[in-house]
């Protein structure tokens, strides 16, 4: 059977987080701004991919089966 924890209060609960959040180290407005436009410019990057792959795979299916010729 499961082990009863000792209920936390809300006064002690919010005391925790904030403890907790002052420990984390947040990143500055530019490592932001960059890691946003990382990932903008991958998202385009792998669209651009896989709109290619599936350009070239649908080509080879419509020249393997004759299809739409």
């Amino acid at each position: 059977m499961a082990e009863k924890t000792k209920k936390t209060g809300p006064i002690t609960f919010l005391r925790q987080v904030q403890a907790e959040g002052s420990k984390v180290t947040w990143t500055s407005q530019g490592e932001t701004i960059t890691a946003t436009i990382m990932v903008m410019v991958m998202s385009v990057l792998v669209s651009i991919f896989l709109f290619a792959g599936d350009f070239v795979i649908s080509a080879l299916v419509r020249v393997i089966t004759g299809l739409g010729s």
